[in-house]
C-alpha cells in the first residue's frame, strides 16, 4: 500500500499527496434479483481527519473443489454467528460445484442469511452465473449483484443480465478480478480500489459511464488492513469511500494463507478497529453502494 495512484475523473482532478501519484485514467438487472439501493443497507459514513470512511467487508470463496467446502455445518454456522455478533458483514461466495453436490449447501445458505450474511454470484465462468443465482433464490435467498472469481478476460463479454429457468439476475459489482486462475503468483488482484472498468484491456482504466463498479479488496489480511486505517488516520489517501476485505479459509476458519489468524485472532482485530471513528463494517455490496452514495471518487491504491 506504499504506492498510490490517483486517477482523473472526466474534469475533475483528484490529488493526494504521495511521492509517485498515477493510477487508472479516466475514460470507462433483471428486475427480480439487482439488489437496489433501498435494498442495500449502508452504513452511515464516519469521516476520519481527511474526510476519509474505511469500510471493511470479510469473504470466503466455497469453491467447486471438494478440499474447500465446509464439511461441519455447525461449526462453521457458529464461525460466522460469533464474528457476526462482533460486527463483521459478511459477503460468501459458493461455486456451482459446491451449490449443487455438497450435502449440507442448502442449510449453509439458508441459515446463514438468517443471520444476516449476504451470498455473492462466485463463479469461474460467466455461463454459471445465471445458474447459481437461480439455485440461491430457489432456497429463499435474493443473490447480490456482486460476482467474484471473475477472469478480467471475460469482462468485454458480460452480459447486463443472466437468466435460468425464467429466474434472471444482473450483475453490478465486481470484486477483485484475476488475470490468470489457481491463484497463482500474479494472477490476483490485490489492490485497493474503487472504480468503474473500461474493458478487459483496459481494466484499470476508470470510465464513468461505465455499468460495472470494481471493488478491489486488498491483500484480504488484517495487518495489511490494519496499515491502511493508521494510513488513514495520518491524513494519507484522502478520499470519501475507501473499501478493505479480509478473506477467510471456509474450510479452516482461519485468515486466507495465514497459519494463525483464527477467530480469536480476527475478534482481536475488530476490536481494534473498532477504536477508529471512521471505520465501518459492511458487506462488498454495501461497500460499493456506500461509493455511489459519496459521489464515486475513483482510486487505486496498490499492495
Amino acid at each position: 500500500m506504499k504506492k498510490l495512484f490517483t486517477l482523473a475523473i472526466g474534469l475533475i482532478l483528484l490529488t493526494a499527496c504521495v511521492s509517485a501519484p498515477s493510477a487508472p485514467q479516466t475514460q470507462p438487472e433483471p428486475d427480480s434479483v439487482s439488489p437496489t439501493e433501498s435494498q442495500l443497507t449502508v452504513p452511515p459514513a464516519s469521516s476520519s481527519a481527511t474526510g476519509t470512511t474505511l469500510y471493511i467487508s470479510a469473504t470466503m470463496h466455497i469453491e467447486t473443489k471438494f478440499d474447500s467446502w465446509p464439511t461441519d455445518t455447525e461449526a462453521f454456522l457458529n464461525f460466522l454467528q460469533q464474528t457476526t455478533d462482533a460486527g463483521i458483514h459478511w459477503s460468501i461466495g459458493g461455486d456451482i460445484g459446491w451449490l449443487q453436490s455438497a450435502d449440507n449447501a442448502q442449510e449453509i445458505v439458508q441459515r446463514s442469511a438468517a443471520m444476516g450474511v449476504q451470498w455473492d454470484n462466485h463463479a469461474h465462468s460467466p455461463n454459471d452465473f445465471g445458474k447459481i443465482a437461480y439455485i440461491l433464490s430457489s432456497w429463499g435467498v435474493t443473490p447480490t449483484g456482486v460476482i467474484s472469481g471473475f477472469l478480467i478476460k471475460d469482462f468485454d463479454g458480460l452480459q447486463s443480465s443472466y437468466s435460468y429457468q425464467g429466474y434472471s439476475w444482473s450483475p453490478m459489482v465486481i470484486w477483485g478480478g484475476v488475470v490468470c486462475p489457481g491463484h497463482k503468483d500474479g494472477c490476483d488482484d490485490f489492490s485497493v480500489s474503487l472504480y468503474r472498468p473500461t474493458s478487459s484491456l483496459q481494466f484499470e482504466i476508470h470510465d464513468p459511464a461505465g455499468q460495472l463498479i470494481k471493488l478491489g479488496g486488498g491483500s484480504r489480511q488484517l495487518a495489511d488492513v490494519e496499515s491502511l486505517a493508521a494510513e488513514i488516520a495520518q491524513g494519507q489517501h484522502p478520499y470519501p469511500v475507501i473499501g478493505y476485505t479480509i478473506m477467510v479459509e471456509p474450510e479452516t476458519y482461519r485468515i486466507a494463507t495465514s497459519p494463525t489468524d483464527d477467530i480469536n485472532a480476527i475478534l482481536a482485530f475488530v476490536d481494534r478497529m473498532n477504536a477508529y471513528p471512521f471505520v465501518r463494517w459492511a458487506t462488498i455490496a454495501d461497500t460499493a453502494q456506500a461509493w455511489v452514495n459519496a459521489g464515486e471518487a475513483a482510486f487505486q491504491i496498490s499492495e
